[in-house]
């Protein structure tokens, strides 16, 4: 038992900083998101790993669509958007 907690140690520690570091890139987004009033009616999945943010969603402009990546572009310039417009929302 003394080996598993001994070999989790080491393997944990690169695991929790890079989760640190991606908390500290979608927790803003998180923020900024719900505080808009706009954005915040739709379900948008932030994803960060490994310092790359994907979005993901469905929304009913694609002003609003805009609004979102480009939010995720000047927090941290590495976006995948899969967000979806549907004009019928």
């Amino acid at each position: 038992m003394g080996g598993g907690s001994g070999s989790e140690r080491p393997s944990s520690a690169p695991r929790n900083t890079q989760t640190t570091a991606d908390d500290t890139i979608s927790g803003p987004l998180r923020q900024q998101y719900s505080a808009d009033q706009e954005i915040s009616q739709y379900g948008i999945g932030i994803r960060s790993q490994g310092g790359r943010v994907t979005l993901t969603g469905t929304v009913g402009s694609y002003d609003i669509r805009d609004r979102i990546v480009d939010a995720a572009k000047n927090t941290h310039g590495a976006v995948d958007s899969r967000v979806v417009v549907n004009t019928n929302l």
